[in-house]
């Protein structure tokens, strides 16, 4: 009898850690909301690609490809840092658990700020590709803040990565980090129970899949009047900025 109650007992704890497992790993992989749940579609990673922001970096490493000009793409339009009148478009596509994107967000993006944000030149789209629960949780919650408070919301929400990300009280970080952003409790609570918004970010993120052939974050969509261009890793921050330059000129000499 006790080897039978062995046995059962082994097997028992095999399923619990098979469920366990199983359930982190469907995660961390893409999914969607169907039916009041997230279910698996399109895997995705965040630092799939080599994601390096250094300003020394010797051997270019980033990826573009040039979309067709018939590609149709319907992504928020929403300006979080430039003016929206620039030139250049840069959409961001962002896990706001994902560490690289910490990494660019806060340090990265501050480099463009001299020549091409406050210049009217470039201006940033941030887009959601949430590659967990805990980030979609947030990336819903950026969407329920106030416009013009979403910039602050987001770099909050970024450099308070560790926080939250490690918490077993993820939803309690966020919320109190959208009241800081004027956003009441009652309806940041509202906001995380939203369906359609839960879609809507959900959507972008598949058509940012299917479309643009993204799997890892963060990546960058730059966009012209008469071009587009995914880029899927930057190796340095200067090649990028030279790289911006190239549109720049290319839309000068346009007009």
């Amino acid at each position: 009898m006790e080897k039978w109650i062995h046995i059962i007992s082994s097997v028992i704890t095999s399923l619990i850690i098979y469920v366990v497992a199983a359930y982190a790993y469907l995660s961390y992989k893409g999914f969607v909301y169907h039916d009041g749940t997230f279910e698996l579609i399109t895997s995705a990673n965040a630092g799939l690609l080599d994601f390096s922001f250094k300003d020394d970096e010797t051997e270019p490493k980033e990826q573009k490809v040039l979309l067709a000009k018939n590609t149709a793409l319907n992504l928020p339009q929403t300006v979080i840092a430039g003016s929206e009148t620039a030139p250049v478009t840069i959409y961001e596509f962002s896990s706001l658990g994902c560490t690289h994107c910490a990494d660019f967000h806060l340090n990265s993006l501050n480099k463009l700020e001299k020549n091409y944000l406050s210049e009217n030149k470039v201006r940033v789209v941030f887009i959601h590709f949430p590659l967990d629960r805990r980030s979609m949780k947030a990336a819903m919650l950026a969407e329920c803040v106030a416009p013009e408070k979403k910039p602050d919301f987001l770099n909050l929400v970024f450099s308070k990565q560790r926080e939250w990300v490690l918490s077993n009280e993820v939803e309690k970080h966020l919320i109190n980090y959208a009241m800081m952003n004027d956003l009441s409790r009652e309806e940041a609570e509202r906001c995380l129970k939203n369906e359609d918004l839960a879609k809507e970010i959900l959507y972008t993120r598949q058509e940012a899949i299917d479309k643009l052939k993204i799997e890892g974050t963060p990546a960058f969509l730059v966009s012209t009047e008469n071009q587009k261009e995914i880029i899927y890793g930057i190796s340095s921050m200067s090649k990028f900025k030279s790289y911006l330059d190239e549109r720049l000129a290319e839309k000068e000499a346009l007009n």
